[in-house]
């Protein structure tokens, strides 16, 4: 572990929500501008540069994925956050074969008690390389891993819903459409034997969402990125280009019998977990240094927004993922910037902060 870092001025933090956001109803109305401030829940160490997403497993311990984006030096890891916020390594991410390089990120328990999780390999080969790997678990304990999907260009968010995954793809890269990306959906049978092979270019069948990201003031194309069940059983996703956040209601066999665009009020969209006690859906805001709210209603509202920080009290640093544990919304902060985002600098506070929703 780190020394405490020095604290670092902020030139304006501030923020705007709703009484609604209490797990009383209410009407809309302003809070004090500290209500929801973010506090420092832990500080990690160089091997953990690049904080990704986070899962609970069954005692309660956080799994969270550091793809090590910022610092190449360090391979991709999984490390174990107790409820006492004592850290450790959970497992070292498995290298892919041909880039050396393991980069976990979106993970989620499956109905077998096993992890799973996106490698997502596009930073260091955009041909393909990409996977879903399972971590297998025993007795609490991961004792080895194997690849179930493999072809994806950025295998991103992991969502599980009943015996089904989701799979959210960031960008299909293709020339003649760009900004083009999805989900695929998988049946945990299919994981019996050897790993599944995506045809390319978004034509497999397991492709069960497309979605386009629109011109932007950022140009960014980034398309599908964070994922969410809402409290109705529908599948959420996001944009982070363009922050569109889109709805899909499911058949029984995970196919999608209706999409539809909720909301254009957001600019980024990255993760995203749902609260099942009040259906709202916390969104990791890149680009504002902000967890949004989604209701089921559609409506969004900002929880907390923060200018440009290098994390060292706790303020937001290029938020990717949040997660809920207990009354606690643990935000895993990226820090990597990317052309338009507040983040403007990769700094050595590498950062997981924490919202107290009472």
């Amino acid at each position: 572990m780190r020394p405490s870092f020095i604290p670092h001025a902020i030139t304006r933090s501030f923020c705007l929500c709703c009484a609604a956001l209490a797990f009383a109803d209410c009407s809309l109305s302003a809070v004090a501008d500290d209500a929801f401030r973010p506090s420092l829940l832990l500080s990690l160490p160089d091997y953990a540069n690049t904080p990704d997403a986070m899962a609970l497993d069954s005692q309660g311990n956080v799994i969270l994925s550091c793809p090590n984006f910022n610092d190449t030096t360090y391979s991709g890891v999984l490390l174990k956050i107790d409820r006492d916020n004592r850290m450790s390594i959970y497992f070292p991410a498995p290298v892919h074969p041909d880039t050396k390089r393991g980069a976990p990120m979106g993970l989620e328990f499956g109905p077998d008690g096993n992890l799973y999780y996106a490698d997502n390999q596009y930073f260091s080969d955009k041909n393909y390389k990409s996977r879903l790997i399972r971590i297998l678990v025993k007795d609490g304990q991961p004792v080895g891993s194997e690849v179930v999907v493999d072809g994806f260009k950025l295998s991103n968010a992991v969502r599980w819903k009943g015996q089904r995954i989701y799979v959210s793809d960031t960008f299909f890269d293709l020339a003649d459409s760009p900004g083009e990306s999805g989900i695929y959906s998988f049946h945990i049978d299919e994981f019996k034997g050897k790993p599944v092979m995506l045809q390319p270019e978004g034509r497999d069948s397991h492709l069960i969402a497309r979605f386009k990201t629109i011109p932007n003031h950022r140009k960014d194309v980034a398309g599908s990125d964070g994922l969410a069940f809402d409290n109705e059983g529908r599948l959420v996703t996001g944009n982070f280009g363009d922050g569109v956040l889109s709805r899909m209601t499911l058949d029984d066999n995970g196919k999608v019998v209706k999409q539809e665009v909720i909301s254009r009020k957001l600019s980024c969209v990255d993760g995203m977990v749902n609260d099942p006690r009040t259906g709202r859906i916390y969104i990791a805001d890149s680009e504002k240094n902000a967890i949004q709210v989604l209701a089921l209603d559609g409506n969004v509202t900002t929880l907390w927004e923060n200018d440009d920080s290098d994390g060292a009290e706790g303020l937001l640093d290029q938020p990717c993922e949040p997660l809920i544990r207990g009354n606690d919304i643990i935000i895993a902060n990226f820090d990597m910037p990317f052309p338009g985002l507040k983040n403007k600098a990769y700094d050595k506070h590498h950062t997981l902060s924490v919202i107290r929703l009472k």
